[in-house]
């Protein structure tokens, strides 16, 4: 009987201290975006071309105390329509460590004025025993507005020949038609838009450009026909297109008409382009 009772002694002593130990229901190691002053934080707005700060502080899980293995850096640039694109990933062996505090200064280059979205790095840190947990950092990426710069351009055109200079901007001079005004027509892949003639002055920077096609009132043209092909004048129209991912705002000022009687018409349109 006496070892009976030491048995159930021991079985309830067993009994007691495994109902003392606490169960470990997130077994995960820590991580969060670093804070501290001087860096970016969630929800940030930083500017395309723009050095900044950012970091992750992860720990091992302060129950388990296991070591961490490796911390997985993925970075995405989203669109204003929420579609992600893979930028670079980035693998950080951790093997012995129990704390790693992770810390980049990034330049962020664009190579298009119109691109708009926002910056997301997932950073996942992983523990000896598989076990994983994440912190996201999402920046808002601004596009500063820089001023436009004009350029003259010069469209010339001799008889029937084809004409020169409008290539760049997906446009081409196919004919002159009734009442002889020149034919301009936008290439396969270009569209062409008219404007009111104020738009060329209010238009100032490569934002204002962007937003006068996207979201202001004008008229998709199957071709524009302003522009006489038998007399010398002065004009004021405004003409834009899409072309090859890039937007060309186009103030047609004066056409110079010179017959050259049977070596032909000289007809050469001018104006300045931004």
């Amino acid at each position: 009987m006496k070892k009976l009772a030491l048995a159930l002694v021991c079985f309830a002593s067993v009994a007691f201290f495994a109902s003392c130990q606490k169960e470990i229901t997130n077994p995960e190691p820590a991580i969060s975006v670093i804070t501290d002053e001087g860096f970016v934080k969630n929800n940030d707005v930083v500017d395309v071309e723009q050095t900044f700060v950012y970091g992750f502080q992860m720990a091992s899980n302060s129950q388990t105390k296991k070591e961490l293995k490796q911390l997985t850096l993925t970075t995405y640039f989203v669109d204003l329509e929420g579609t992600e694109e893979l930028q670079q990933e980035e693998i950080i062996p951790l093997t012995g460590k129990t704390e790693y505090r992770f810390v980049d200064t990034v330049y962020y280059e664009v190579t298009t004025r119109e691109v708009m979205g926002s910056i997301k790095t997932v950073a996942t840190v992983t523990d000896v025993d598989g076990k994983i947990n994440t912190a996201t950092l999402t920046l808002d990426l601004n596009e500063p507005a820089e001023p436009l710069e004009e350029a003259d351009f010069t469209w010339f055109r001799h008889g029937s020949n084809p004409a020169e200079g409008l290539e760049e901007y997906g446009l081409e001079w196919s004919g002159n038609g009734k009442e002889v005004f020149a034919i301009i027509k936008p290439v396969e892949g270009a569209t062409l838009y008219g404007f009111a003639a104020d738009e060329w002055n209010d238009v100032t920077t490569d934002v204002e450009k962007v937003a006068l096609f996207t979201e202001s009132l004008h008229t998709v043209m199957e071709d524009f026909r302003g522009v006489s092909a038998w007399n010398t004048k002065d004009y004021d129209f405004v003409i834009g297109t899409y072309y090859k991912g890039e937007y060309h705002l186009i103030h047609i000022t004066h056409g110079q008409v010179d017959n050259n009687g049977s070596a032909g018409t000289d007809i050469t349109i001018t104006g300045k382009a931004k």
